[in-house]
């Protein structure tokens, strides 16, 4: 029999640190999250917890990989860590809706060509920045993208509970590729090397966002209404990408060709990606400066949740974290911490190169 999931709930007006929680806007396998609102700043944060009864934990591995990029834009900007006696939490910058949310929202598979053009750039930007702090993510998906309104970065790659680490830290070189590590990712978009239970690199998180780049721009995938994992393979050993691609946009079979030729260890060549998008861009006229189809939409979602928190000072979203804003001691009221402040060593020392990762199938 399978077992339940470990619940439980903050109350609205609990008091964490200098947070008040508002009303719940998510959930992860073994917790929620929450809206809250600095009392000092009147800054928004999302409120990531986790039950400390879940059989397997991987809220403090996700704020340890947080930690290690917030060098980038393309990361939500992270607050502090702690524990009470029932959950373990992390703040982060709040951020809009994910892309799946927004779709949904709007009752549709795909934005606008010219935003879907645009998002397909962004969530390559988020990847490259990924990988380039030494991290592969092993499930790219848009229900894993949020939105960011008024920014340049407008995405943001988040949920790292699936993600490892692929540098050696002492030699610098790619670690070696590891034998049947099982299924890892979304049925979707996940890579053939992903159903074959082989181990995942740079090239199968591109292959993930290439399948979100098919759908985003082209059509939906052949695949996207069967659940059977094994059904799922054979349609995509079947994907004729050459021929579905080439009315709309036959620079991603260039994409494609080069992407499905990496081995294991190597490289991609972000830059010859970068270069099809664009001329993907060019050929639909698209315009990099108007305002993505989901601009309102963030806006009004901003001014609900400042609603539901009842105050107008929530409409302000972070900027800028200062780095020692949570560094001292801080009182709790109703949730009193066990350990208020945690100095979070490097993944690269902590993070076990060996296998840090679950092998659930997550749906769509």
């Amino acid at each position: 029999m399978r077992q339940s999931r470990p619940t439980f709930q903050i109350s609205v007006g609990t008091r964490v640190l200098d947070l008040i929680v508002g009303p719940n806007i998510g959930r992860g396998a073994f917790g929620e999250i929450y809206s809250a609102i600095d009392t000092k700043t009147g800054i928004l944060w999302a409120l990531k917890t986790e039950s400390l009864r879940a059989k397997r934990k991987t809220l403090y591995f996700e704020y340890q990989i947080l930690t290690q990029v917030q060098s980038s834009p393309y990361f939500p900007r992270l607050g502090f860590y702690g524990r009470t006696e029932n959950f373990a939490f992390f703040s982060m910058e709040a951020l809009g809706p994910s892309l799946t949310a927004i779709l949904r929202h709007f009752n549709k598979l795909q934005f606008n060509m010219s935003t879907s053009i645009r998002t397909v750039y962004h969530i390559l930007k988020c990847i490259e920045s990924f990988h380039s702090l030494g991290f592969v993510h092993r499930d790219i998906k848009p229900g894993n993208i949020l939105t960011r309104e008024g920014s340049e970065h407008p995405l943001c790659l988040i949920d790292f509970g699936l993600s490892k680490v692929y540098v050696n830290p002492e030699t610098g070189q790619h670690l070696p590729q590891r034998r049947h590590v099982g299924f890892r990712g979304t049925r979707a978009f996940a890579s053939r090397n992903a159903h074959l239970s082989r181990d995942l690199s740079r090239r199968d998180d591109l292959i993930s966002w290439f399948y979100l780049a098919y759908e985003f721009i082209v059509a939906p995938l052949p695949w996207r209404h069967i659940s059977d994992r094994n059904q799922i393979l054979t349609c995509k050993d079947n994907f004729d990408v050459e021929s579905l691609c080439a009315p709309v946009a036959p620079e991603l079979y260039d994409i494609w060709k080069h992407i499905s030729s990496l081995e294991f260890a190597d490289a991609p060549n972000y830059s010859l990606i970068y270069h099809k998008v664009m001329e993907i861009a060019k050929s639909h006229e698209v315009n990099f400066d108007e305002p993505l189809e989901w601009a309102e939409f963030l806006h009004q979602n901003r001014q609900t949740v400042a609603s539901q928190l009842g105050s107008i000072e929530a409409t302000k979203y972070l900027n800028i974290i200062d780095d020692g804003a949570y560094s001292g001691n801080k009182e709790t009221f109703d949730q009193p911490l066990i350990s208020p402040n945690i100095t979070t060593p490097s993944p690269f020392s902590h993070i076990s190169v060996s296998e840090e990762c679950c092998t659930c199938c997550k749906c769509y």
